[in-house]
């Protein structure tokens, strides 16, 4: 092949490239350049002039009690409801594998649901489960004589009703993931750990664990992003309530820039979030080199 070819064929794939670039620059690259921008200036998206501020919204966040306590919050929500998706998905996708037929397929399926369900609508149902007098726990409640606590209005409890939601929700993806990983282990590593004679118990924690370490990692990584950037059930749900006990950084993002109108602090928060997020994703990947390569 001629360099005079290879330039032409070179100048095709970039000729058929370019739009995908061109996308990619407009909805993607240019909004995350023009935030850091943002980030740098005192806004409020009415005033014509957005004023320069340098790093003034980056020192006034770095002291400030309210970012720290949302961080904690979303980072505990970001936790609990990857580390229990996970294991009660891999529980599950393990006691599913071995059922066969349509009865197993359904049961797969009807597990499945929630997560393609729109998430304001499940928020809602959820609400009307835990409202403390016309709901089903208020119901279930009252034929014990009891009265039962008002879940999403109480502290204690609300973050935990939060996080069971977003656990249902996302399990029956966590359980399908698992179930196509156990799949693609060989039926003879299975019958030699038998012959040797490990029990179900044993194959389970030194065959099955073990060879779904990179599928582990896929999905802590896609859940820890995922969590990190919860919104809609937070909104439908609390709010942020009570008290702000259940404000998450996205939630409180969108009321700094669109209740607050402070659009230069916003972009600022937004900045630190990708910054944490891609900074702890990095952090796993390299951990992910001790659990094996994913490919």
């Amino acid at each position: 092949m001629t360099v005079r070819s290879r330039r032409r064929e070179t100048l095709v794939a970039l000729a058929f490239l370019a739009p995908s670039f061109l996308v990619f620059a407009l909805f993607k690259y240019y909004p995350l350049v023009y935030n850091l921008y943002l980030s740098l200036t005192s806004w409020n998206f009415f005033s014509p002039v957005k004023r320069l501020v340098g790093f003034a919204n980056y020192r006034a966040i770095a002291v400030s009690p309210q970012f720290w306590q949302i961080l904690g919050q979303t980072l505990f929500y970001t936790f609990w409801s990857t580390v229990i998706s996970l294991a009660l998905g891999f529980l599950l996708a393990a006691a599913l594998y071995r059922r066969r037929g349509p009865l197993g397929t359904a049961l797969r399926t009807l597990f499945f649901i929630p997560n393609i369900t729109t998430a304001s609508a499940v928020a809602l149902l959820w609400v009307w489960i835990f409202d403390p007098e016309g709901g089903l726990a208020g119901q279930i409640y009252a034929l014990f004589g009891l009265e039962s606590p008002r879940w999403l209005l109480t502290p204690e409890y609300a973050m935990w009703i939060i996080i069971s939601l977003s656990v249902w929700r996302s399990l029956g993806y966590i359980m399908l993931i698992y179930h196509s990983g156990m799949s693609g282990i060989s039926g003879e590593i299975y019958d030699a750990a038998s012959i040797d004679g490990a029990n179900a118990r044993q194959q389970l924690a030194r065959i099955t664990i073990p060879l779904l370490r990179p599928t582990t990692f896929f999905l802590v990584l896609t859940s820890f992003i995922s969590a990190m950037q919860v919104f809609d059930i937070v909104s439908v749900m609390t709010g942020g309530g009570p008290y702000g006990t259940t404000m998450v950084m996205n939630l409180y993002i969108y009321q700094t820039a669109f209740v607050k109108a402070k659009a230069g602090y916003a972009s600022a928060l937004s900045t630190i979030l990708f910054a944490l997020v891609l900074a702890i994703t990095v952090l796993q990947k390299r951990m992910s080199k001790k659990w094996g390569d994913y490919e």
